[in-house]
């Protein structure tokens, strides 16, 4: 690999080794992170595992470095650890409540457990002090607890080859600083040769002043790893606040610029034999990418400019000589090289997204066509079973006779409404009649008789068929040589049957599984959809579920499983 670290001002190369490193900068104007990317780039072409904790609250500032991992989170019920968490969150000691907090968690099985036993306590005891104290306890843990159960997370770390990234900075800092915990612990126990492992915001895992249950077992890889090849790497931009303990076995630093006087001080103290050499003007005068490198062995202490990843040798050079700027590396380089990256990845993009657009719109159509060339057939086929089942009903029951009787019925009924008009002016005179001989004129007829009934109305009932669509889905054929098939994989697996899943939980699992990121997915989970074999509903973002469990599409030959 080309040398990368050259003195100022002869521009003659320097040399390193893997070790405790400490970086220490402002921010912005010491170029930690592009130091950190190269140091990291370096130790991975020597065989080294390197996992880089990605912190900052606002922006993930090593996005595409390397490897992403699933972020490596469990509950803890150590009262030693606990109390370091709680009192990072509530910003003061809590040294009190530990007798508390102990009784709390002994036997205890988690979070859950614990915060019922505090709950129980508060609520049997008659001590204001004790009520105090357990209410404190479990306010801090059900927040933690709520923190913690946001995103999907692993109990156990999981690295690959070369480098590694944990995107943490979602999370609150008392979250990150249990994560932080946890995957040191693992480093140690399961991963004890050629890995560094890489704290940037140090100040915020190790603070100066108070616990954090990081500080622990970040100090337990520092002082059992070395011999193995098991290394930290400590960067901060505070030196005042972060804790000197760890620093203290960092046999290399790098030290940046800084225009505090308070951080100046504490920059000057890492140096030996700084008086004479280097004074507080020098460290605030350092530029963008140059460092005032201590090395224990063989022993240098000098100013070196780093080069970043990507810029050549002979530029590193010149920048160390004073030929050129560090500024023109950051802007014909660095900044250069993200928006060409940048331009690229997004003309891709377009243009896959595109062609899946077209894609999609081609399969819908086809899909439409086909879907409604089969309602036409059923449409027709049912019409013409209609037309069969009226000729039947027709023959059967001899309708056109009956609507012949009907209309004759109503002819009839006309006439006979005309003929009583005609008899009634009779009616006033019969009516005078049987005033006058005062006699019972009978009104019914001779015995025996009975009046005519004439049908007042005919109702005919005629049946309409129902119509049945027949569904039909595509079989899946698994594959994992591509992003569609390892897509249906998980929905083999039943990952979709029991809960709605994101695009982002998907991308997720698909990455923990050493698949790489595919913009496609959406994609896919739409055209599963479109078969039928998930549903999709839409809150903030798209949720995804299985319509067909993986049981069911099997049973019914929905689903195979071809070996290659």
């Amino acid at each position: 690999m080309s040398d990368f670290l050259f003195t100022v001002p002869s521009g003659e190369p320097v040399v390193l080794e893997p070790f405790h490193y400490a970086i220490i900068g402002q921010t912005q104007f010491s170029g930690k992170t592009t130091l950190i990317k190269r140091l990291s780039e370096w130790a991975a072409a020597q065989g080294y595992k390197v996992l880089i904790f990605d912190t900052k609250e606002t922006e993930a500032d090593y996005a595409g470095v390397g490897n992403e991992v699933p972020v490596c989170l469990r509950e803890t019920t150590d009262s030693f650890v606990l109390i370091g968490l709680l009192e990072s969150m509530f910003r003061r000691r809590l040294t009190p409540y530990y007798a508390t907090l102990s009784r709390l968690t002994e036997g205890a099985k988690g979070f859950d457990d614990i915060i019922a036993r505090a709950k129980d306590l508060e609520a049997k005891t008659k001590s204001s002090w004790l009520k105090d104290a357990c209410r404190v306890l479990y306010d801090l843990l059900e927040r933690l607890q709520s923190e913690t159960s946001k995103v999907e997370t692993v109990p156990q770390l999981k690295l690959y080859p070369s480098i590694n990234r944990m995107v943490i900075n979602d999370f609150s800092l008392e979250a990150q600083q249990l994560i932080v915990k946890n995957a040191f612990e693992d480093a140690l126990r399961i991963y004890k040769r050629n890995l560094i492992l890489v704290i940037d915001e140090a100040f915020k895992f190790l603070p100066q002043g108070y616990s954090s249950p990081a500080t622990r077992a970040v100090m337990n890889v520092i002082t059992q790893g070395a011999k193995t090849g098991l290394y930290v790497w400590i960067s901060t931009q505070f030196l005042a606040v972060t804790d000197k303990d760890p620093l203290k076995a960092c046999a290399v630093k790098f030290l940046g610029t800084q225009d505090h006087i308070t951080e100046v001080k504490h920059t000057l103290d890492l140096i030996p034999e700084a008086r004479g050499k280097f004074s507080a003007d020098d460290i605030m005068k350092l530029k963008l990418g140059h460092w005032v490198l201590v090395r224990k062995r063989p022993p240098f202490v000098g100013v070196v400019y780093a080069l970043p990843v990507g810029v050549p040798e002979k530029v590193g050079v010149e920048v160390a000589q004073g030929i050129r700027n560090p500024e023109y590396v950051r802007d014909q380089y660095l900044k250069l090289g993200m928006e060409v990256d940048e331009t690229v990845w997004k003309e891709k993009y377009e243009q896959l997204e595109k062609r899946f657009a077209d894609i999609r719109t081609e399969i819908f159509n086809e899909l439409k066509k086909e879907f409604e060339s089969k309602i036409g057939e059923e449409r027709q086929k049912a019409y013409h079973e209609a037309l069969q089942k009226v000729d039947e009903i027709k023959k059967q029951w001899n309708v056109e006779e009956y609507q012949r009787t009907i209309a004759q019925l109503k002819d009839e009924k006309t006439t006979l409404e005309a003929e009583l008009k005609k008899l009634e002016p009779l009616k006033a005179f019969r009516e005078a009649l049987v005033k006058f001989l005062g006699t019972y004129v009978p009104t019914a007829g001779p015995p025996g008789f009975e009046p005519a009934s004439v049908p007042s109305e005919v109702t005919v009932q005629r049946e309409v068929p129902a119509l049945t669509v027949q569904v039909i889905r595509k079989p899946l054929v698994l594959s994992t040589d591509n992003a569609q098939g390892r897509l249906a994989l998980l929905y083999a697996e039943g990952f979709f049957d029991d809960e709605e899943r994101t695009i982002s939980a998907v991308q997720k699992e698909m990455m923990r599984r050493g698949w790489s990121r595919d913009p496609r997915v959406s994609g896919f989970l739409d055209e599963m959809c479109c078969w039928g074999y998930l549903r999709k509903r839409r809150t903030d973002r798209w949720l995804y579920k299985a319509v067909l469990k993986s049981s069911e599409s099997r049973g019914k030959g929905l689903l195979r499983e071809v070996e290659a």
